[in-house]
């Protein structure tokens, strides 16, 4: 019984290692055109972990250096790195975000595009 036991975990580690290779293989899984993250006082704890997530389910990595929050857990600042793994990587840092801050990053996919790559306070259009 003892083996079945073994084989089993050891088999669902396999099928887990053989999925994430295949999704590996296919680079344009969950890309759209433009990818847009901003950084808001209204964010908490769990909205920025959900950010990294989704950001990697798009290709891209983000990694927190700094994260600040307000006494009701709200976000106040933060510097963060973010590389989207196809030559387009920076990093940014605002330690005292304000309510009407648009800060983050955007990465446009489009053929062509103007401005492929913008990070740091962002302007609305």
């Amino acid at each position: 019984m003892k083996k079945k036991i073994i084989f089993i975990p050891f088999f669902l580690l396999m099928l887990t290692a053989i999925f994430s290779f295949v999704s590996l293989k296919n680079p344009d899984k969950g890309k759209q055109d433009q990818v847009e993250l901003i950084f808001t006082r209204q964010m908490g704890f769990n909205d920025l972990v959900k950010a990294k997530l989704d950001m990697a389910e798009e290709g891209i990595t983000l990694k927190y250096k700094l994260l600040k929050f307000d006494d009701e857990g709200r976000l106040s600042g933060i510097a963060f790195q973010v590389n989207c793994n196809d030559g387009f990587s920076g990093s940014a840092s605002n330690l005292f975000l304000s309510y009407e801050d648009g800060f983050g990053f955007i990465r446009d996919y489009r053929p062509g595009s103007e401005s492929p790559f913008l990070m740091g306070k962002l302007m609305e259009e």
